[in-house]
C-alpha cells in the first residue's frame, strides 16, 4: 500500500514523527511518500523520501495575498498543479493530510481532485486551525466563535504574520465549504481535548479517532553520559524545561518566576531558541541552545531531577513524553491535552496560569520523590510508545480496504 503524507514544513516535532511512522510503514511492507511545498526550510531540511512541490515564487505570492486579502486556502493555483501532477504519478492508496492551512496550496482544487479519485484521506490536526478560520490556538483568549463562524480574530497569531485585514469571517466559511466535502474523511487528533472541540465543529459528522504522539521510549530509558558541563551543578535540583522555540506561549515568562522565587536550592534550566527580547530578561535561568543530537537532548533530561511544561497553548506535547521515558517526573499547566500523559505517580497538572501552584508543585515534588520514581515515570511512558504509529498503520489499510 502506498501512503502519501501532506505537510507545511520539515521543522518542531514534525521530523521526529515523520521519522518514526515511516520506519512503522515500512516495516509493515507498505511505502510512504512526504509531499512538502518549497520552501527555505523543506529544502534545507531535506528527509527521506521527501518530494518538493511547487516554487520558491508561489510561496512569496501565495504569502503576499494573504497579507493584503487575510485569505490562505485559495492563491496557490499552479503549484496545486504541480502537487496533484506528483501524486498522480505515485498514485497512493491514502493521502494523510497534517498541516496543510498554511499559505501553500489551492484547498478547492485539491479537494476536487480527491473526491474524482475516490482517494482516502486521513487528516491529522496538530492543532485547531483547520477548524477556525485562522487562529492555531483559540483557548488562552477564550474565544468559541469558530463554532458558528469566525469574524473580528482576537488572537495574536504568533505563528503567522497578520493580514492587513481581518477576513477570518470569509475564511473560516472557504474552510468549512471545502474540508466537510471530502467525501472519504477520517479525523485524528493526537489528544482527547482537540478530540473534543473537533466533535463541536463543522467537522462533527466525520470519524474523529483519538491516536496519541509517540516516541522510541526505550531509546529515552537509556543511561547517557554525554551531558553538558554547564549544568554539572553544586547539588542543586534541576528544574527543566524544553521547547524548539520558547515564548510567552511556551512559558518562558513563567520559568523566569519559577527561576526567581525557587532559591539558591535550585537550578532552572531552558533547552531551546528564545527570542532575544524575551532572553535578556531572563536572568534567573540558565538558557541552552536547542541540539539535533538526540543522546545529547537525552542525558540533559535524565540530568534533571523535574520537568516543568508551563505551556498556555498546546495539544499534545511530546516533551512531556521524552521526560516521563527519561525517568522524570513532570509538572504542567492543564494546557489541552497537556496533562492527559500523567497519572497520579508521574507528574502533577495545575491549573492554567497558577505560577504559585506550580512552584508548590515543583517544591513539593522535590521533598516527594519516592512517590514519583523513576520507574514509576518510564512505565507510564510506555503508554506512549512507538506502537502508536501501529495505530495509523491499521487505520491507513481500513479506510482504503487493502
Amino acid at each position: 500500500m502506498k501512503i502519501a503524507l501532506l505537510q507545511s514544513g520539515n521543522q518542531g516535532f514534525f521530523p521526529r514523527f515523520y521519522s518514526d511512522l515511516t520506519r512503522t510503514v515500512e516495516k509493515n511492507g507498505d511505502e510512504l511518500r512526504l509531499f512538502v511545498p518549497n520552501t527555505g526550510i523543506n529544502n534545507r531540511r531535506k528527509v527521506p523520501h521527501q518530494v518538493i512541490w511547487g516554487s520558491r515564487l508561489n510561496w512569496h505570492f501565495h504569502f503576499y495575498m494573504y497579507r493584503l486579502t487575510g485569505l490562505q486556502d485559495i492563491w496557490s493555483f499552479f503549484s496545486t498543479i504541480d502537487l496533484i501532477r506528483k501524486i498522480r504519478k505515485y498514485s497512493p492508496d491514502v493521502i494523510n493530510f497534517h498541516v496543510v492551512n498554511d499559505c501553500n496550496l489551492c484547498i478547492p482544487l485539491l479537494v476536487r481532485y480527491i473526491n474524482n479519485h475516490n482517494i482516502p484521506v486521513v487528516w491529522t490536526f496538530h492543532d485547531v486551525r483547520a477548524i477556525t478560520g485562522r487562529c492555531a490556538y483559540f483557548d488562552e483568549v477564550g474565544c468559541y466563535k469558530w463554532k458558528t463562524g469566525c469574524y473580528d480574530c482576537p488572537t495574536n497569531n504568533n505563528w503567522l504574520t497578520p493580514s492587513l485585514v481581518d477576513n477570518t469571517r470569509l475564511e473560516w466559511k472557504i474552510r468549512k465549504k471545502w474540508f466537510t466535502i471530502i467525501s472519504n474523511l477520517t479525523i485524528v487528533t493526537p489528544s482527547e481535548w482537540l478530540a473534543c472541540y473537533v466533535r463541536e465543529s463543522y467537522f462533527k459528522d466525520h470519524p474523529i479517532l483519538v491516536i496519541n504522539n509517540g516516541i522510541d521510549t526505550s531509546e529515552f530509558a537509556k543511561e547517557q553520559t554525554n551531558i553538558s558541563p554547564q549544568i554539572l551543578n553544586n547539588g542543586k535540583k534541576i528544574i527543566l524545561g524544553v521547547a524548539s522555540v520558547w515564548n510567552k506561549s511556551k512559558g518562558i515568562d513563567t520559568m523566569e518566576w519559577l527561576g526567581e522565587h525557587l532559591g539558591d536550592d535550585y537550578q532552572v534550566v531552558v533547552v531551546g531558541n528564545i527570542e532575544n527580547e524575551l532572553k535578556k530578561k531572563a536572568l534567573h535561568l540558565l538558557c541552552l541552545p536547542p541540539t539535533n543530537i538526540k543522546s545529547e537532548l537525552i542525558a540533559i533530561y535524565q540530568k534533571a531531577d523535574v520537568f516543568v511544561n508551563p505551556t498556555m497553548e498546546d495539544n499534545f506535547p511530546t516533551v512531556n513524553i521524552e521526560a516521563l521515558a527519561s525517568g522524570i517526573p513532570v509538572i504542567t499547566y492543564k494546557t489541552g491535552g497537556s496533562a492527559e500523559c500523567l497519572d497520579s505517580k508521574c507528574g502533577i497538572a495545575v491549573e492554567k496560569g497558577n505560577r504559585k501552584a506550580l512552584l508548590e508543585a515543583v517544591i513539593y515534588l522535590c521533598s516527594h520523590f519516592e512517590a514519583y520514581s523513576r520507574e514509576n515515570c518510564i512505565e507510564r511512558s510506555k503508554c506512549f510508545s512507538l506502537s502508536q504509529f501501529d495505530k495509523y498503520v491499521e487505520l491507513y489499510h481500513c479506510v482504503s480496504n487493502k
